[in-house]
């Protein structure tokens, strides 16, 4: 991914050209995610995103936003059942960065030092962030508590409808996420405990599901849950 090259060695005009590709080829590699599981195109912008920081990439990072920007999401509020020991005090884990659209562009500009194509792309994002676009996933936030479990019980969710549960922490940690039916089986499981946690399955038929957050470290851990 020679993103750096595009924002800081050509001009602006063929940036214009292959940004949009660049969009559509990163979105494209995780095959259906666009139709099929718009929750995993999160999963796929963060991901992304870590990897710009990681490699003080601007372009990667508005490339993330401009993923993100297709799969808005409405909050909602809803509390989870709750386990778990008490934070003690000072146990706060730092701060992870937000991976709104906004803040990824921002993060974007600052990290292009004074771009002028940087920040021209991130303006032309914002100006299309809302159009078109209307409410797709739920979103909540809550914190899971030191080696904790939350409980989101008989969530409904769509029969032969492809079904998605993503979790993304914003504090440093790790979580997994479970899915059980009504019959208490598991469904569903995130094999890897991280900082993003996805699970996606498609029930027989319009149910309820209980959704399982796990905090696999010792602090309490903030964290934003969708679910489509």
């Amino acid at each position: 991914m020679a993103f750096r090259a595009l924002g800081r060695r050509y001009p602006a005009a063929i940036v214009a050209v292959v940004f949009p590709a660049l969009v559509g080829s990163v979105s494209a590699s995780a095959g259906d995610v666009a139709e099929k599981a718009p929750l995993g195109r999160l999963a796929l912008s963060a991901r992304l995103a870590d990897w710009g920081r990681a490699d003080k990439n601007p372009l990667a990072l508005i490339v993330a936003a401009g993923i993100r920007k297709g799969s808005p999401a409405r909050t909602v509020e809803r509390g989870p059942e709750q386990s778990g020991e008490a934070a003690a005090a000072g146990s706060a884990p730092a701060a992870t960065p937000e991976t709104s659209v906004e803040s990824l562009l921002a993060e974007a500009v600052a990290l292009g030092g004074g771009d002028a194509t940087i920040a021209a792309l991130a303006d032309d994002l914002r100006a299309s962030a809302t159009k078109g676009l209307v409410a797709g996933a739920a979103m909540s936030r809550a914190t899971v508590r030191p080696a904790g479990t939350d409980w989101y019980r008989k969530l409904k969710f769509e029969g032969a409808r492809y079904a998605e549960a993503y979790v993304e922490l914003a504090g440093n940690g790790a979580v997994h996420v479970s899915i059980y039916d009504e019959a208490g089986n598991l469904v569903c499981r995130d094999p890897n405990p991280s900082a993003i946690a996805y699970c996606g399955w498609t029930p027989s038929r319009t149910a309820t599901f209980d959704v399982k957050v796990e905090n696999r470290s010792t602090v309490a851990v903030p964290y934003r849950m969708f679910t489509n």
